[in-house]
Formats: C-alpha cells, sequence, structure tokens
C-alpha cells in the first residue's frame, strides 16, 4: 500500500509571491484500489518575515510539509487511515466475490 501527498495547485499573489491557498490531496493505493481527497487550505503569511521563500523557490515537498503542519499529526494520520482502511475494506471485498457475471468470449 502506498500513501502519497501531493500538490495540484496554488494560489498566490504576483506582486509578493505569497502563496495564500493551495490545492492539496493524498492518494492511498493497494494494488488496482485506489482513494483519495482533495482539499483546499487557505495560508497566511508576510513577505517581509524571516525565512520567506521566494515563490520561484518553492518545491512540492515544502509545500506538503506546510500543509501537514498546519492540518497536525492527527489530522494528517486520521486523513490517511481512512483512505487505507477505504482501500483495504475493497480489495477484501473483491477478494471475497466467489461468482462475476460476464460473457466467455468477451
Amino acid at each position: 500500500m502506498t500513501t502519497d501527498w501531493k500538490i495540484f495547485d496554488t494560489k498566490y499573489q504576483i506582486s509578493n509571491g505569497l502563496v495564500v491557498k493551495v490545492t492539496y490531496g493524498c492518494i492511498v493505493q493497494l494494488e488496482n484500489f485506489i482513494d483519495r481527497t482533495i482539499e483546499d487550505l487557505e495560508l497566511t503569511g508576510n513577505p517581509s518575515s524571516p525565512g520567506f521563500i521566494p515563490y520561484s523557490l518553492l518545491t512540492e515537498q515544502l509545500i506538503i510539509d506546510w500543509v501537514k503542519t498546519l492540518l497536525g499529526p492527527q489530522q494528517v494520520a486520521d486523513i490517511e487511515t481512512i483512505l487505507q482502511d477505504n482501500v483495504t475494506a475493497r480489495k477484501a471485498e473483491k477478494d471475497a466475490e466467489t461468482e462475476k457475471s460476464g460473457l466467455p468470449w468477451n
């Protein structure tokens, strides 16, 4: 089972590169079974703060770290657990099938 966090988009201020919104997601895959969540997160910041990182130097991993920090470890764990439980249940349901319908020549 793999659990990946992704950044799908950002919204930022043109004048100073301050990121004000992130569209992020968590994707869990177990064999061919996938579940995911995609959400938006509003950000606040100050481009004159020490440690401000210019927009052009941001990386996906850095923004993922921001998202996880803002969500907090419990919410991150809850999101991952829900998605992992969903794909595990769907796989178990598929593995338990004893009948199928269809035509042998298709």
